[in-house]
């Protein structure tokens, strides 16, 4: 009995398995490809920002400042006259005292330093044109998508010391990440370079316990900072 059922299945099975044949005319014969509801709102950008004003506050941080305090706090406005170019002004305020890497070095058994004795800068005020080279959207999950604005930037302005103010330019790139149509999170990176004193002197004028130095004693000469600024962005 067991064997007999055996056969059937095995027939049942075999005929299964045979090969469909379907005339020629009945396969398909063309590909589409997708097509959207609404093409229009595939192709516009959700943020805007031609003919609006963007007010930036944000956080600086010198990267390569190896003296004076490398925190800056800073605000910039900005006007859009296209979705390519903008132009604006930003202001940035060093926070007081020295970096880490100074009060290391003051640190140092037998250096008797007080680093403090040399000129610092102040602030810095710069005119900043922004050229928007891309504008693209990043999907994190299927309902959080950031809207991005990649640009480069070229600034001309002062940058200001305790005693003197001198003329400085930078060049950078930044990086605009919307999560909605007004609010921006802001990264800039930029490379300064600007006259301005070198912050050790000779002998032994910056050792504890010696009258400060006159500025005019520091020597001038190019200086190199890169800085990286985050802050928020607000459209209107």
């Amino acid at each position: 009995m067991i064997i007999v059922l055996a056969l059937l299945l095995h027939k049942a099975a075999f005929a299964a398995s045979e090969v469909v044949e379907l005339p020629p005319e009945e396969l398909a014969q063309e590909s589409v490809l997708p097509v959207f509801d609404k093409p229009v709102s595939v192709k516009n950008r959700n943020v805007v920002t031609a003919g609006k004003f963007d007010v930036d506050v944000f956080y600086g941080y010198a990267m390569t400042e190896p003296i004076a305090n490398v925190s800056k706090l800073g605000l910039g406005v900005y006007y859009n006259w296209s979705e390519e170019h903008a132009i604006g002004l930003f202001f940035a305020n060093n926070m007081s005292g020295l970096s880490d890497y100074a009060k290391q070095i003051e640190k140092t058994p037998a250096t008797h330093l007080d680093l403090s004795k040399a000129p610092m800068p102040k602030n810095t005020i710069m005119a900043d044109y922004n050229l928007k080279a891309f504008y693209g959207k990043m999907s994190i999950t299927k309902s959080l998508v950031f809207n991005t604005v990649l640009y480069g930037s070229g600034s001309l302005g002062v940058v200001q010391y305790e005693h003197k103010t001198y003329p400085a330019v930078a060049v950078g790139l930044g990086q605009k990440f919307y999560f909605n149509r007004d609010w921006a999170l802001r990264f800039d990176l930029r490379l300064y370079a600007n006259q301005g004193p070198v912050p050790f002197l000779g002998g032994s004028k910056m050792h504890e316990g010696t009258p400060r130095p006159s500025f005019d004693e520091f020597q001038e000469r190019v200086l190199y900072t890169t800085n990286l600024d985050i802050g928020l962005s607000y459209l209107f």
